[in-house]
């Protein structure tokens, strides 16, 4: 009950008053103030944050997040694969192999990739883990512009509800005047009918605001992988523009940078796939014993099987059938191609969205200079001289709500302008990478 006083008190701060004349117009009333004190109750357990701690809440727990970041754990240790020279062939044999006594033999070799194989192989590793640290940059920069646009987003409809709610002392003495013009003779029914009818539109487009509210903050809530509905604790209003807003600086986009990493990384795969096609090196030797009579400088002489002949054997592993390995480097150089033409490409575009962001944000501020130099000072005159006109009776219930809607509308229109200013703004934050 104590919270119910409290919820009641914000109301009458916002210009409600629920001890008005008008039994019907109270019952519209009570009806706004239930389902406004329901949502109020259901949102007592939300998590009140900033925009910025939206941000690093969101870049903390997302698991997509989390994906890229082990993805460039995967490439680091791929990295380490980049020296591998291959396994160790030993091969062992006892027998009868070189006379009728039983002899051993043990035959070690290792195939080596040439040495500028293995310095491409290296040097790809390396430029597949900038590329995936490029991928984690991307994912931060689309997951921060998700979480800036539906915060901004629950920001207007918070507005908008504030908005809504401050009509109710007009819309509901609009019902009192038009009851009492009623009971005196002084108008008709539909006058009266009217005006409650707009006092129940008030009301739905309260519950729809609400609803749009409860969506946003479970969309934001999803972004946040957070436990607790999300409430936006910063303020309604124009956002600041970066400093940078120069063309130059689209070259800090990280998306861009990832297509510019990814023909890097082609680059040199294609280096790679060349340098396989040279041969492998071959280094071996052995160590066999030789049981019998060898004649020595003249001499017989008896080797038993304890004695141990050693030698050592380099050559080179030729590919016999080179047209694979040429094919696999032609399809490299290829690949390179479409990652440099792709880069090439998404530059253009995003120079060209940027050129269109810029246009959006001057149309928009544009349309927030009408409001703010002109339309709602006249607005404000505009219910002012309508209200006072009704109440002395010089204009008729028609031109006083014509003039209401038209004073509403305007107000509402620039919060509306606002809004898409600041999502101009959030936009080139993204282009530019500002997260």
């Amino acid at each position: 009950m104590k919270e119910f006083r409290h919820f009641l008190g914000s109301l009458r701060l916002c210009g409600f008053n629920f001890y008005r004349e008008g039994a019907k117009a109270q019952r519209l009333f009570g009806k706004m103030v239930f389902v406004l004190y329901a949502v109020s109750c259901a949102d007592a357990h939300a998590q009140k944050l900033s925009l910025d701690q939206a941000v690093q809440t969101a870049l903390k727990n997302n698991l997509g997040i989390k994906s890229a970041e082990y993805q460039i754990e995967y490439f680091k240790q791929l990295k380490k694969t980049g020296s591998d020279i291959g396994k160790l062939s030993a091969v062992w044999t006892h027998g009868q192999f070189n006379s009728i006594y039983q002899d051993n033999n043990l035959i070690l070799s290792q195939s080596i990739p040439f040495p500028t194989t293995l310095s491409n192989q290296i040097r790809l590793g390396k430029e597949q883990v900038i590329g995936a640290q490029q991928n984690l940059i991307v994912q931060q920069n689309n997951l921060a512009h998700e979480v800036k646009s539906a915060y901004y987003q629950l920001l207007y409809q918070n507005a908008l509800k504030k908005l809504l709610l401050s009509q109710d002392s007009l819309y509901t003495d609009f019902v009192k005047a038009s009851s009492l013009r009623y009971k005196t003779g002084e108008s008709n029914l539909l006058e009266k009918t009217t005006a409650e009818t707009q006092l129940m539109d008030l009301e739905n487009q309260v519950k729809q605001n609400e609803a749009d509210m409860r969506i946003s903050s479970a969309h934001l809530q999803a972004l946040l992988k957070s436990e607790a509905p999300i409430e936006a604790a910063d303020e309604f209003g124009k956002r600041n523009l970066p400093t940078e807003l120069d063309s130059g600086f689209m070259s800090g986009n990280p998306s861009l940078q990832l297509m510019k990493q990814e023909v890097n990384i082609s680059q040199q795969f294609k280096r790679f796939e060349r340098s396989r096609i040279m041969p492998d090196l071959v280094v071996g030797g052995f160590i066999q014993s030789l049981t019998g009579i060898q004649n020595v400088n003249g001499q017989d002489i008896y080797y038993p099987r304890s004695k141990q002949f050693t030698g050592f054997e380099l050559g080179l592993a030729i590919p016999l059938w080179i047209k694979p390995n040429l094919a696999r480097a032609r399809a490299a150089s290829f690949q390179e191609e479409v990652s440099r033409k792709n880069a090439q490409h998404f530059e253009t575009m995003l120079n060209g969205n940027y050129q269109q962001a810029l246009r959006e944000l001057d149309k928009n501020t544009s349309n927030i200079n009408y409001y703010e130099t002109s339309a709602l000072q006249n607005a404000r005159l505009l219910l002012s001289q309508a209200k006072k006109a009704y109440q002395g009776g010089q204009i008729g219930y028609i031109e006083y709500l014509q003039a209401l809607k038209n004073s509403i509308a305007i107000r509402s229109n620039y919060l509306q302008a606002i809004y898409q200013y600041d999502l101009s703004v959030i936009k080139l934050e993204f282009l530019l990478g500002k997260f």
